[in-house]
């Protein structure tokens, strides 16, 4: 009978391939793979052969090693029978009709929101995101919508780690808290060029029945054509679609708490410490 501990050449394969996600189009050499994996060089070739021979690899002509076509096959059937983008994406055809901007859908893994839909904007500038992408949550809307939904003691543990200045406009420590339980009373947030320059995102959590967030949903755009008063006003309607999308996985709707009158965002450290 097997322990149950974790194999350790499972972690290693799972290590190189989590490292060539991360590369993106550019790929990794041997060399390189070695080296972010933290693997030795025989090891890494001995791995690498296996996922070639597999699928889960594939080498371009210049040595660098990028995600092959079994990934991407079983990340296709896993999205195909995926209940909540099948619920979601009617709702983010219509968001992306009613705002006409770019719509993602997300999910909480670990301490960060991955992509798992996406429905562009038909405007001629759009915003560079892939679904699988992984991004941070204390400084994106769909991030800051889960984590204001989450228990305490899981949001604590989240807050308590690394939350990297994105922008000069990032929110951490006690404005990120006060910001945080406004996101919670009203049932959205908003990344107001937090994680990227020029980028205002307008994000709402999806809540089980128990009011813990199992995925996100959220406008993106340029942020001259996307104001916050435009995130107000799409508001109500989004905040039904949240209910709606969770009522189509199996969740009744979840009472929330009335908006606050006073729409105020605490005011932004930038990262000289200055309030701005």
């Amino acid at each position: 009978m097997r322990s149950g501990r974790k194999s350790s050449s499972v972690d290693k394969a799972f290590e190189l391939i989590g490292a060539v996600s991360e590369a993106g189009g550019a790929g990794l050499t041997l060399g390189e793979l070695a080296a972010e994996a933290g693997i030795a060089l025989s090891t890494t070739h001995r791995y690498t052969t296996s996922l070639l021979e597999l699928g889960v690899f594939e080498r371009d002509p210049a040595g660098a090693f990028h995600l092959g076509v079994t990934l991407i096959a079983l990340a296709g059937q896993y999205l195909e029978e995926d209940g909540l983008r099948a619920a979601a994406r009617p709702y983010l055809v219509e968001l992306v009709e009613l705002s006409g901007e770019t719509v993602h859908l997300g999910i909480p893994v670990g301490n960060h929101i991955v992509y798992v839909d996406k429905v562009e904007s038909a405007k001629s500038v759009r915003l560079v995101s892939r679904i699988g992408s992984r991004v941070a949550m204390h400084s994106t809307s769909m991030g800051k919508a889960v984590l204001a939904a989450l228990d305490e003691r899981r949001r604590a543990e989240i807050l308590t780690g690394p939350l990297p200045l994105r922008t000069g406009r990032t929110l951490t420590g006690a404005a990120l808290s006060t910001e945080l339980d406004l996101v919670r009373a009203r049932g959205f947030a908003i990344d107001d060029e937090e994680n990227e320059e020029g980028v205002r995102c307008f994000g709402l959590p999806i809540l089980s029945a128990s009011g813990q967030p199992v995925g996100a949903f959220s406008v993106s755009a340029p942020a001259h054509r996307f104001s916050i008063d435009d995130c107000h006003r799409l508001a109500p309607t989004a905040l039904a679609m949240a209910v709606n999308i969770g009522r189509r996985i199996g969740y009744p709707a979840h009472r929330r708490r009335p908006p606050p009158e006073n729409h105020t965002r605490p005011e932004r450290p930038s990262i000289s410490g200055q309030v701005r």
